[in-house]
């Protein structure tokens, strides 16, 4: 339903700060993201695709919230907002090229939708800011792999 009825899915989305349902799909697409990594970058990568998104995505949810301050609820909603699309990104991170593409409708479609649709907030201002955290979360990517 994220990728076919996103606005839908946002409506439909419990505005409850409650972590356990958000968590379990994180941890649980892990696993189909860690095969993919096996099979095309090794055993280490896929290691890190199991262990990692769970931390990263509480971080993440803090730079996304930063622009949703004044939004209708909490940190907790904001994260629960990221930890859906960032599950259904996860496997498709490690193909190269689709890569790419599911980080852009991820980031420039999917969390714009959510955090405008959960928060109440303009869908210019979301689409803004997600394209700025967009933006230094990749130059700290590029970063990071040039070092």
């Amino acid at each position: 339903m994220l990728l076919v009825h996103p606005v839908r899915f946002f409506e439909l989305l419990p505005r409850i700060p409650d972590m356990r349902a958000p968590a379990l799909f994180l941890i649980f697409s892990g696993f189909p993201a860690a095969i993919v990594w096996l099979l095309f970058w090794g055993l280490y990568p896929m290691l890190v695709a199991l262990v990692l998104p769970l931390p990263l995505s509480f971080l993440l949810a803090g730079l996304y919230h930063l622009g949703v301050l004044d939004g209708r609820h909490g940190y907790v909603v904001t994260w629960r907002v990221l930890a859906y699309p960032l599950g259904f990104y996860l496997p498709f991170a490690a193909v190269p090229v689709l890569g790419l593409l599911g980080a852009a409708y991820t980031g420039l479609v999917l969390m714009p939708l959510g955090l405008a649709e959960v928060h109440e907030i303009g869908r210019p201002r979301a689409v803004l800011f997600c394209a700025a955290v967009g933006v230094v979360v990749g130059a700290a990517y590029y970063f990071v792999s040039v070092a």
